[in-house]
């Protein structure tokens, strides 16, 4: 990735923010990139996935500290998708640490090996491997 390209990101508020960020980091082992604690309505984290981020925020008690410009409401009906090379031996990696699953590893009909797992707020995280993407 070029320097001036931006990292996508998928993110959202919780109120179960110390629980999510332990889920990422503990359960899922992704790697913390960035976070920050300004105040109590001011926290948030940021998770590597992919070529891409999870921003987990912390939801604001007050709504003087909201942005008008941003949804505050839960998640819903949204999913994100990680492309991994080694989808067997994440998925043993992650049925060994109990983490528990949406749907177990299957073989997709249009070519995707893939399993999902579901995070503290929802949210269902589809690790996919690709038959046709090689490169790692």
């Amino acid at each position: 990735m070029s320097k001036k390209e931006g990292k996508f990101r998928f993110a959202y508020f919780t109120d179960k923010y110390e629980e999510t960020c332990a889920f990422y980091a503990s359960l899922l082992e992704l790697k913390l990139e960035h976070s920050w604690d300004r105040n109590k309505d001011d926290k948030g984290s940021l998770f590597k996935a992919g070529l891409g981020l999870i921003e987990v925020l912390q939801h604001p008690g007050e709504e003087k500290h909201q942005n008008n410009g941003l949804d505050y409401r839960k998640p819903q009906g949204a999913f994100m998708v990680i492309q991994v090379w080694n989808i067997d031996d994440l998925f043993e990696k992650y049925t060994l640490k109990g983490v528990l699953f949406k749907q177990e590893i299957v073989d997709q009909p249009w070519g995707h090996r893939s399993f999902s797992v579901l995070e503290p707020n929802g949210v269902v995280l589809h690790f996919i491997q690709d038959p046709f993407d090689t490169k790692p």
